[in-house]
């Protein structure tokens, strides 16, 4: 059972990682209940369907404001109960969802407008199956219409940051939104707080708290898509249930992430990244940096001066007053902790060198960054996601060994290329099976709005962040127009032999690449246009 929330029968005890201070409880949602949160869900959904999308960003905008003015007092909340740095939390909860309102705010109008397709030539009309008014009357648009009621399961690691971004993108596509928030770090008080005095618009997104009994409660309501950040296996016990009821999932899963390092790089930049990315949340980031691939002709530098560095940044053991400047902060969870150390358990059993940390501080959270480093592939802590302050260096010898190295792992969420040869760098980072990739930087697609964010292969299904974010939570909806005639369609009965002649000879002369190819085939579908006139029922 985990330190940080201890569940009995139906309530769950909620505990600050640093202290173990219980904060509170939560009890399960009823049936009863949870069908009420669906009732107040649906008729906000309702009257939000009929909002226009910049009515729906004046709400968030709301939001942007009110996180603006209590910036501080969302980060304590967030700490105490997750245990990260301060700026941590400022970094990597609070700014992501501040730089995304901000670029919804400029562009979600334009995302979710009607968007004007191209018509096929053989559906329009003069010189083929109509007249000159016919050739201007067939339209065809996408449309990005709401979805409904929305359920966005959150997990415990960026419990703020990993609940509000997508809930915030699917209000803006026009859905209600239900948080199923982690019984880990569920934030209770933080969002009803923000929704009441920001003037947010009420019953649009609500929060729904409880162990998975009361996911699947929430499951078996039938939302109209489950958005899900967490395990694989919580993944897959998610889009089990809903595979019953046909539900859409979204899953943002897991990763064991690859750093390519090569040995024209700038080591100083490239030990820093490695450190950062590896050591952010305490390693608790399905994106971290966790397995470090160096060239051999520079592995002693390179892992020389990343312990250098590792040794030197604060911690909870240096540092247990949080002015701003502690780099690392605590393990949220004890269960995560004790898979922490049978990983590096079974690597020192096995040879691996544990070059720097490897120890929790007895009777705390508090574990140390850790370097291994292995030639071992068969290692578990290279294998399976570690999910901790926690990096391994394994040394390669020429690129295709890297590619392959990088490639062997269930996972494809996240990966970095280094090297001065950008040219090289990018011929890696396309050869990479992964959803997200930097050169010569670490974590640093998530940071840009703009960019999909998803994964490859078990790290998940679909995408979100950018346009992608508002589209995913909507029904895209295909659409042609015509104008309202006595005009029949080349395609519509009486089927004759005369027609099938004419329309063979129609789309073998169309297709055939030929330059005056649109003029012949105009010819045939004049003569194709008489015989559906002369033709018709």
């Amino acid at each position: 059972m985990s330190q940080t929330a201890a569940e009995t029968k139906d309530r769950i005890d909620v505990h600050n990682p640093k202290t173990g201070e219980v904060l509170y409880t939560v009890s399960e949602y009823t049936v009863e209940e949870i069908a009420d949160i669906y009732e107040k869900a649906r008729a906000a959904q309702a009257v939000l369907a009929k909002m226009s999308v910049a009515e729906r960003l004046q709400e968030t905008q709301k939001l942007k404001k009110y996180l603006c003015d209590n910036m501080d007092e969302v980060c304590r909340k967030i700490i105490s109960e997750t245990g990260k740095s301060r700026t941590d939390a400022l970094l990597a909860e609070i700014y992501p969802i501040l730089d995304m309102l901000d670029y919804y705010a400029k562009n979600a109008v334009r995302f979710l407008a009607d968007q004007k397709v191209n018509t096929p030539i053989v559906m329009l009309g003069p010189g083929l199956t109509g007249t000159v008014r016919d050739f201007f009357s067939k339209k065809a648009k996408i449309i990005y219409e709401p979805l409904g009621t929305v359920l966005i399961v959150a997990p415990w690691n960026y419990p703020f940051h990993l609940s509000i971004f997508p809930a915030i993108s699917a209000f803006l596509a026009g859905n209600a939104v239900i948080i199923k928030p982690s019984t880990q770090t569920p934030l209770k008080g933080l969002y009803e707080e923000m929704i009441e005095k920001s003037g947010f618009m009420k019953d649009a997104i609500q929060c729904v708290y409880g162990s998975r009994k009361t996911g699947e409660r929430l499951i078996d309501a039938k939302p109209a898509k489950i958005f899900f950040t967490g395990s694989v296996s919580g993944g897959r016990h998610v889009m089990t249930q809903a595979a019953k009821y046909l539900i859409p999932v979204e899953l943002e899963l897991g990763g064991k992430d690859p750093m390519i390092v090569f040995d024209d790089v700038h080591l100083e930049r490239a030990t820093s990244g490695a450190l950062w990315g590896g050591m952010l949340n305490c390693g608790q980031t399905c994106t971290s940096v966790e397995r470090i691939f160096v060239q051999e002709s520079i592995l002693d530098a390179f892992v020389a001066q990343l312990k250098e560095k590792m040794e030197k940044i604060s911690t909870l053991s240096t540092k247990p007053d949080d002015d701003g400047g502690l780099c690392v902060g605590c393990m949220t969870t004890s269960f995560q902790i004790e898979e922490i150390e049978a990983q590096l358990q079974e690597a020192q059993e096995k040879g691996a060198d544990i070059v720097s940390g490897g120890k929790c501080v007895p009777g705390t959270h508090i574990f140390p960054p850790t370097l291994v480093v292995t030639r071992n592939l068969s290692l578990k802590i290279l294998n399976d996601e570690t999910f901790g302050p926690v990096v391994t260096v394994v040394p390669f010898k020429t690129e295709e060994e890297a590619i392959r190295l990088a490639n062997d792992s269930p996972f494809g969420l996240n990966s970095s290329v280094w090297s001065r040869d950008l040219v090289r760098a990018e011929r890696v980072a396309r050869a990479l099976v992964s959803g997200n990739v930097s050169i010569n930087n670490v974590l640093a697609t998530q940071a840009n709005a703009a960019l999909p964010f998803g994964g490859a292969k078990e790290s998940g299904m679909g995408r979100y962040h950018g346009p992608f974010g508002l589209h995913s939570f909507s029904n895209i909806k295909s659409m042609t127009i015509d104008q309202s005639s006595d005009r029949s369609e080349i395609n519509w009965y009486p089927y004759t032999k005369e027609k099938f002649e004419l329309l063979t000879k129609l789309f073998k002369t169309l297709y055939s690449g030929h330059p005056l190819a649109l003029l012949r085939a105009g010819l045939l579908g004049s003569k194709l246009a008489a015989l559906v006139k002369k033709q018709r029922l």
